[in-house]
C-alpha cells in the first residue's frame, strides 16, 4: 500500500515524478479542474507571466466547462487526464480503471480535438492494474515531487514557502485549480500564491516548462 500511494515510487512501473536534469527547470501542474472561477484566474496569471503549465483535468468537469478547457489548449498549456470522475483507482476492477481513463481521454478529445498522452491518477495512487491499463492506452503516468499542499488552504505564504523549500532541478509541482470530486473547496489561496511562486522561482534562476518539455 505504501508503494502504491507514494507519488514517485516506480515499483509498479515507470512514473514521471521529476525530470532527469541538472538544469533549473520546473513544471507547474494543476489538478481537479476545470473549476470556476479559479481555472480562469489561474490562466490569467499564467498569461500575464508568460508561463506554460500542465493541467490534469477531470473529464466530467471538462464537459461541464468546455470553454475553460479550450482556453487552456489555446493558450499553449499541456492537457492531461485526471480520469473521468476522479475515483480512487485502487478500489476499482481492471475494466473500471480502463473505463475511467478512456472516458477521460475521450472527453478531452471531444472538446479539443486532440488526444492526450498523459495521465495523473487521482491522489497519485497506482498499482499493477493502474499501470497496465495506462500502458494499454498509451499514457505516461505523471505524479510530482514538490507538494505545497495548497488544497488544505494553509495560507498563501505557506504555499509559496513549501514550494521554495522543496524546489530542485526537474521539479514537478502539484497545485490545484479545482476540487474533485466534491467541487466545493476554495482555490483562492492557490490563485494568490501563484504569481509569487512564479516570481520567486524565476529569481532563483528557474525556467518554467510543460511536463512534456520536462520529460524531454
Amino acid at each position: 500500500l505504501l508503494l502504491a500511494v507514494t507519488p514517485g515510487g516506480n515499483f509498479y512501473g515507470p512514473v514521471l515524478a521529476a525530470g532527469s536534469t541538472e538544469q533549473k527547470l520546473a513544471a507547474l501542474t494543476f489538478d481537479d479542474g476545470p473549476c470556476r472561477p479559479y481555472t480562469e484566474r489561474i490562466l490569467d496569471v499564467l498569461r500575464d507571466k508568460d508561463v506554460r503549465a500542465t493541467f490534469f483535468v477531470v473529464g466530467k468537469n471538462a464537459l461541464q466547462q468546455p470553454e475553460a478547457l479550450r482556453r487552456i489548449q489555446k493558450e499553449g498549456h499541456l492537457v492531461g487526464t485526471h480520469t473521468q470522475n476522479h475515483k480512487d483507482l485502487l478500489r476499482l476492477e481492471a475494466d473500471e480503471v480502463n473505463r475511467e481513463m478512456a472516458e477521460g481521454i475521450e472527453s478531452i478529445r471531444a472538446i479539443t480535438g486532440e488526444r492526450t498522452s498523459y495521465l495523473r491518477p487521482p491522489h497519485g495512487f497506482k498499482d499493477f492494474v493502474v499501470m497496465e491499463q495506462a500502458g494499454r492506452l498509451g499514457l505516461t503516468v505523471v505524479n510530482w515531487n514538490v507538494i505545497p499542499r495548497d488544497w488544505t488552504n494553509p495560507g498563501v505564504s505557506r504555499i509559496v514557502e513549501n514550494v521554495m523549500t522543496n524546489i530542485r532541478p526537474g521539479a514537478v509541482i502539484l497545485l490545484h485549480d479545482g476540487d474533485s470530486p466534491g467541487g466545493t473547496g476554495s482555490r483562492e489561496q492557490t490563485v494568490r500564491a501563484l504569481p509569487l511562486i512564479i516570481d520567486r522561482l524565476r529569481e532563483a534562476g528557474y525556467e518554467l516548462v510543460r511536463v512534456d518539455e520536462l520529460q524531454k
